[in-house]
């Protein structure tokens, strides 16, 4: 490599860096979170089925760092993923997603990406994600989000049924390399 090359490169790279064209991880690092998913199964009174009619897996994805326009808060990104193993239709809204931190502190309503309402016919799946915003003027930081608490609700065979999460922060000594 010759000295000119050399040089073009380097104010190619310094002016790449100093423009701010080096795009910036979504995610915060040191955020992950066990289990990865966790799996929640809807078992009907009375029944002795031994398959759940409803399974769902919840993974929290990661804290998103947010852009620096209003259209993208930072936000815990949580992707879920509804199983209908049984003969009747499951019927899940959205709005009835609440997200909070060990602290006890509530997350805004989520941003929902996925069909609203979901409704599953027997033997069908989906997967939705939901951006959970962080409360105003309140850093990751200040959230206590050693651990988090996913809650829903579903309908099946005409009855709401709540459904919970639980989740940990796992040390990032063991996951990040």
């Amino acid at each position: 490599m010759t000295i000119r090359a050399i040089g073009i490169f380097s104010g190619l790279l310094f002016l790449t860096l100093a423009g701010g064209c080096v795009p910036r991880p979504p995610y915060l690092s040191g955020y992950r979170y066990a289990p990865a998913p966790a799996l929640v199964d809807v078992f009907r009174k009375g029944t002795d089925s031994q398959r759940p009619p409803l399974s769902v897996m919840a993974s929290v994805i990661g804290i998103r760092r947010g852009g620096s326009t209003a259209d993208a808060p930072p936000a815990v990104e949580v992707r879920m993923r509804f199983e209908n193993n049984g003969q009747a239709p499951v019927t899940f809204d959205p709005t009835s997603l609440s997200l909070v931190s060990g602290t006890l502190q509530s997350f805004l309503q989520p941003e929902v990406h996925g069909p609203k309402p979901l409704q599953l016919a027997p033997g069908q799946s989906q997967t939705i994600s939901a951006f959970f915003p962080f409360p105003r003027g309140v850093s990751p930081g200040a959230m206590g989000l050693d651990s988090l608490r996913l809650r829903w609700q579903v309908m099946l065979d005409n009855q709401i049924i709540p459904q919970t999460a639980y989740f940990e922060r796992t040390s990032p000594l063991y996951y990040d390399n």
